[in-house]
């Protein structure tokens, strides 16, 4: 009767947040397209902050693979800057927020775990 009840909250809290969260393959694709196609153009392929538009920019794009910045970097505020964007945390206006994903976290976490992985 109790994994029943489990069962039954579990669903209840899945159909009030909205769609149901990823499997972690599923949410590691989705962030590998996102990482493509929202963040490559600025961050660069190897996230070098090297991509084509970065040139553009009065701000060169974050280095993810620095290690300094990702020893003293939390996991919190990456997934922040990536959904609420740099002015949110004092950083460059031009790094976009994507407030598509603030109801995606599956897919934050697994973009946070692509970053730390450059």
């Amino acid at each position: 009767m109790r994994n029943r009840a489990i069962a039954v909250l579990m669903l209840v809290t899945v159909a009030a947040c909205g769609d149901p969260p990823l499997a972690p393959e599923a949410a590691r694709a989705a962030a590998a397209k996102i990482w493509a196609e929202r963040c490559v153009s600025c961050h660069g392929v190897n996230g070098r902050g090297d991509g084509p538009g970065a040139k553009l920019l009065p701000v060169k794009p974050r280095n993810f693979g620095d290690g300094a910045w990702q020893r003293d970097t939390e996991d919190s505020r990456i997934a922040q800057v990536i959904v609420d964007g740099g002015m949110s945390v004092g950083l460059d206006r031009n790094m976009a927020a994507n407030p598509d994903l603030r109801t995606k976290p599956e897919v934050v976490t697994a973009l946070v775990e692509l970053i730390r992985g450059l």
